[in-house]
């Protein structure tokens, strides 16, 4: 026990001094010595220093000559790994040959065989009979033979590649691969190309693909993309084959030629680029061109343009930053968006913005000048579907001057100068066909408010002065001229209650949160003006408490009214988050709107409609979110809102919509069904499974449905569908999906979609995961791309 004793005391004292100078002794902290070592890329001068390990059963040989290892033998150098039942390592010349179950791992890629012969500093030599892992993008494969170039890049010959499992048993044949005579790996740029290859789908052939570089994760590489083949109820069997040029590393280009059976050769040109200059992105911008030489459908040349842009040219330019942005639309024709109703389209809209907007601003002053000219398609099949082009703004001039907290109050001061100009025949006969105008608008607003935890009192006046310059006399007036000024006061108060609650069997902190705002303005007359962007603001929650009844500058409601409402949450202690909301808004009128929208008459005083809304997120499976509008004299829902959503588990996900809209007499104008869902059919009534991480799916060799449906009951007609199938087959995923579009009362496309999708490698198909992922609600890929691991993710 004596020198047991006698070791434990020198310890205690060694720590035990160590700690005293612990406590007397103070300098910097300690930093760890960086080591080039734990890099993710061992340089080759690094490579070359470091050490060499050996094991064996039994080694023999000449000291700094040659060494033999024979039995479990083992070398080791940096990110480099060799096993084998013998290897003879030449030192000289740095040289290492290995035979009988040869195993190396190399920046956690993984290669096995019968025989290698590789430099270890240089990794330059082959492998005969080799079996690989690529730990990047799970890919493994096989051939006859790999050589080694350097540590980041190696050629196969005749060999093939998947990244499905293998399986148990002597006869396994993975689902899909790729097979190729010669096939080059540059595993530190992402990039492989291969030489007479081909993909097999089920021992297969998918395509023949004489010569293609890919990319071995997700990273853009230019070449041919996976073609696409589809049906199209205009176009006829429809072939793509999309190009992409990696121009940059922040610019690049997609050529997409078509070839539809029906209406013949289509070509779709894409250029983005995004300019850097530290520490922000000063600009970026898309430009897209769709061009058909001759279209069948129409016996005529076809085209489409787009580009957007938006950035910064100036950051500092007199002091302030100076931005530019632009969005420009233009179409061939009027029948361009019946004919071309496909996501990847442009143009599919009937109103086509084309705007440009220069900016600045400086502290608490911004300023802008805009132009807005508008392409508006016709039907030129049904006059009743006539669209009343809107007015360009060329230009339109913005300046605002803000400032927050001075002595406890808020001031603001707009300005704003338009010039209103449109193609439509009119002369300013009535009203409802409005001139070509001039119209300068000053707005100041001040404010006060006063805040406190339980409560919030906000008085706010606002001046609004506007005038116009017509090209032409009103013929209601005569006048070529016109101005009104209106001022505006409104008082918003709120105070909060909170308690302690019990609902379905948890604690909340439940809040009522009563409101009152009133707002007065008095009558100015402004009927007899056009109208050139005023509207009635949507009738909700944030508009009922506003100052105007209509958005625009030109109606400025004469309102005596007093809004009341109230709200109740539930909120969570533990975790903040609200369980539940319920309100309630109503407006009272004093006295009689005079002021008015064209066509519309004068807004009775008394009471409004009711507003109420609830939302309920009870439990993360569901979420329910429901609006009415209720008007107290006809006794009738002027509009209902139904919406909820049912999410038990990783990829089960159905969610449905109901909206109505009626008259003051009860008659139905619009009452819509919205239906969305993604659900496992293999087991369609289990409501979890395992979750293997997001992006994985739910195992494979199931089957999943994924739909949404908008039909107007009222009509009983499908406005949209969209309706698939996706299956997961571990390595590869398969869709097929079915559109239905409603373009016109009596014109609908149709498209059939189908998709291959070899998990980690290509899509073979139509676009049907993209129709997929724009049109279901909540949709989650089966498939994400995944991280890059590190080199010490899979180290021996």
């Amino acid at each position: 026990m004596a020198p047991y004793l006698t070791l434990g005391l020198c310890l205690h004292s060694v720590f035990f001094v160590h700690s005293l100078h612990a406590q007397t002794v103070t300098g910097p902290p300690m930093v760890l010595k960086p080591s080039s070592l734990l890099q993710e890329t061992i340089s080759g001068s690094v490579r070359k220093e470091l050490p060499t390990y050996l094991q064996s059963d039994r080694i023999s040989g000449e000291t700094n000559l040659q060494i033999f290892l024979d039995g479990q033998t083992v070398i080791r150098r940096g990110d480099v790994l060799i096993k084998a039942d013998q290897i003879d390592y030449d030192q000289v010349l740095d040289l290492a040959k290995a035979r009988g179950n040869v195993f190396i791992n190399a920046a956690g890629n993984t290669y096995q065989g019968t025989a290698i012969e590789v430099q270890l500093d240089a990794f330059e030599g082959f492998f005969t009979q080799p079996e690989f892992f690529i730990n990047r993008n799970k890919m493994r494969g096989k051939g006859e033979r790999i050589d080694f170039i350097d540590p980041g890049n190696f050629v196969l010959h005749k060999g093939e590649m998947t990244t499905c499992k293998r399986k148990p048993g002597p006869n396994w044949m993975p689902d899909w691969f790729f097979k190729a005579e010669k096939i080059s790996f540059d595993t530190e740029h992402n990039l492989g190309n291969a030489q007479g290859a081909s993909l097999r789908f089920k021992n297969v052939p998918v395509m023949p693909l004489p010569a293609i570089d890919f990319a071995l994760n997700s990273a853009r590489k230019s070449g041919l993309l996976p073609p696409t083949v589809g049906v199209d109820s205009a176009g006829g069997l429809e072939f793509i084959q999309p190009y992409y040029w990696n121009l940059a590393p922040n610019r690049d280009m997609t050529f997409t030629p078509t070839i539809w059976t029906s209406r013949g050769v289509r070509l779709l040109t894409e250029f983005r680029y995004l300019e850097a200059i530290t520490p922000q992105p000063p600009f970026q911008g898309v430009m897209r061109f769709d061009y058909m030489a001759n279209d069948n459908l129409r016996d005529s040349r076809r085209w489409a343009f787009q580009t957007s842009h938006n950035g910064m040219p100036y950051p500092a330019f007199a002091g302030g930053a100076l931005g530019l942005s632009y969005n420009i639309n233009r179409v061939s024709d009027d029948n361009y968006w019946k004919d071309f109703t496909s996501t990847d389209s442009l143009g599919v809209t009937r109103l086509l913005s084309n705007d440009m907007n220069v900016s600045w601003g400086k502290g608490f002053f911004t300023s802008n000048v805009a132009v807005q000219k508008w392409q508006t398609l016709q039907d030129l099949a049904s006059t009743s579907n006539y669209i009343s082009p809107p007015f360009d703004r060329a230009p339109q001039m913005n300046v605002k001057y803000s400032r927050a907290n001075i002595s406890g109050f808020d001031f603001m001061l707009d300005g704003q100068f338009s010039r209103f100009e449109t193609v439509r025949l009119n002369n300013c006969l009535t009203n409802y066909l409005n001139c070509n105008a001039q119209r300068a608008v000053g707005q100041a607003q001040v404010s006060r408010p006063f805040v406190s935890p339980f409560g919030y009192f906000t008085p706010k006046f606002i001046m609004n002065s506007r005038s116009y310059q017509f090209d032409d006399a009103l013929s209601t007036s005569g006048q070529t001229s016109a101005s009104v000024s209106v001022p505006t006061f409104s008082l918003d108060s709120g105070v909060v209650f909170e308690r302690s609650s019990q609902f379905l069997g948890r604690a909340w902190t439940q809040t009522f949160e009563p409101r009152a705002f009133y707002v007065y303005s008095p009558y100015r007359s402004q009927n007899f003006l056009p109208n050139y962007d005023s509207g009635a603001n949507a009738y909700n929650f944030a508009s009922i408490f506003s100052e105007n009844v209509f958005g625009g500058y030109d109606r400025i409601a004469d309102s005596n009214l007093v809004t009341v409402g109230a709200t109740s949450r539930f909120i969570d202690p533990n975790t903040g988050a609200e369980g539940a909301r319920l309100g309630l808004a109503q407006r009272l009128r004093v006295k009689e709107q005079l002021v008015t929208l064209p066509g519309e008459s004068a807004a009775k005083a008394g009471l409004s409609d009711v507003l109420g809304g609830a939302t309920l997120n009870l439990s993360p499976k569901w979420a329910l979110d429901s609006t009415m509008q209720y008007n107290p004299d006809s006794g009738h829902f002027l509009s209902q809102a139904l919406g909820g959503r049912y999410t038990p588990g990783s990829y089960r996900v159905v969610s449905a919509s109901f909206r109505n809209q009626t008259n003051t007499s009860g008659v139905p104008q619009s009452r819509f069904v919205n239906v969305g869902w993604q659900w496992p059919i293999s087991d369609a009534w289990k409501l979890k499974d395992e979750d293997l991480g997001e992006g994985r799916g739910l195992g494979e060799g199931r089957w999943y449905t994924v739909a949404r449906m908008n039909m107007d009951t009222l009509r009983n007609q499908m406005v949209e569908s969209v309706i698939g199938f996706e299956y997961d087959g571990g390595c590869w995923l398969g869709r097929v999906v079915k559109e239905r579009f409603q373009i016109a009362e009596n014109l609908a496309r149709q498209k059939l979609l189908f998709q291959l999708e070899f998990v980690g490698f290509s899509r073979v198909g139509t676009n049907a995961l993209g129709s997929i992922r724009n049109n279901v609600p909540r949709y989650q890929h089966l498939r994400l791309p995944a991280t890059t691991p590190n080199r010490f993710g899979n180290y021996d």
